[in-house]
């Protein structure tokens, strides 16, 4: 397949988490015949992140420590980056700048008000031109994305996001699985099976395995979309970013916060509008 996923980015910050996203970039990179993963730690120029954070001399000889450790585990040569800068700009800004194919980046869940937690990471991803990969756990054994939930509603910009449902499901050999909510309104249930027709009739064109699902009557959208990842073991969610966030989105919760954080732990891949 031509244009694989081959220019990989983790934004590091010594956690636990971070050597999970580590994972799947190695296990991304593995389907490409060349790949290459740039670690990006960000020293905070300021504000609540960069109290009793590492200074750029620190962090830059401590991920050259990692780095060397990387080398002798996983027999793999990364690039160790160092900037100064916010992490809501500067990791975005540094991918848009080296041309990445995706950032890759742990999550440390819905708790904790200094972590990359779901509303913080969300903040991270809006407005990048790369998609984010956000991961909690490590990938499960061997296999990666094999099942990919694809939400699907009633908003028109569902074009890239379905390319890289597309582009997916060709480079792993992905089942995407649509689910679409119950719509009490005629003309948002009529926008929602357009989508569907839409999404349909392009993922046969490239002999994608498909299964459509839809959620039941009462209760979010989000908790079904979770609930059928849990059942079907889903490796992937892949979501379309709410576009035009604002600061109470970030502080109570755009809808997709619950998705990146959700307790099932699975891999969330996020598109923005920007991209389209």
């Amino acid at each position: 397949m031509e244009d694989r996923l081959q220019r990989l980015i983790v934004p590091w910050d010594f956690s636990p988490v971070t050597e999970n996203a580590l994972k799947y970039a190695l296990k991304i990179g593995a389907f490409a015949q060349q790949f290459s993963i740039d670690l990006i730690h960000v020293v905070e120029s300021g504000g609540i992140f960069s109290k009793g954070k590492l200074n750029e001399n620190e962090a830059t000889e401590k991920l050259k420590a990692d780095a060397a450790r990387i080398k002798e585990t996983y027999g793999v040569d990364i690039k160790p980056v160092v900037q100064e800068g916010s992490i809501f700009h500067t990791i975005s800004e540094y991918a848009f700048d080296i041309e990445a194919d995706l950032v890759i980046m742990g999550t440390h869940g819905i708790k904790g008000v200094q972590k990359l937690t779901g509303s913080w990471a969300l903040k991270v991803i809006a407005g990048s031109n790369v998609p984010f990969l956000v991961v909690q756990d490590e990938p499960k054994g061997d296999r990666i994305f094999e099942n990919v939930i694809f939400p699907l509603d009633y908003r028109i910009n569902e074009k890239e996001r379905l390319r890289w449902a597309i582009k997916t499901a060709t480079e792993f050999n992905s089942r995407i699985h649509m689910i679409i909510p119950h719509a009490a309104d005629s003309g948002i249930q009529k926008k929602v099976n357009y989508n569907l027709s839409f999404a349909k009739k392009h993922l046969d064109t490239h002999d994608i395995k498909y299964e459509v699902h839809s959620a039941g009557k009462g209760g979010s959208f989000s908790d079904s979309i979770i609930k059928l990842a849990v059942d079907i073991e889903a490796d992937l969610i892949l979501i379309m970013t709410t576009p035009n966030l604002d600061f109470t989105d970030y502080m109570f919760g755009a809808q997709e916060q619950y998705v990146i954080a959700n307790n099932a732990k699975i891999a969330v891949m996020c598109i923005n509008p920007a991209m389209v």
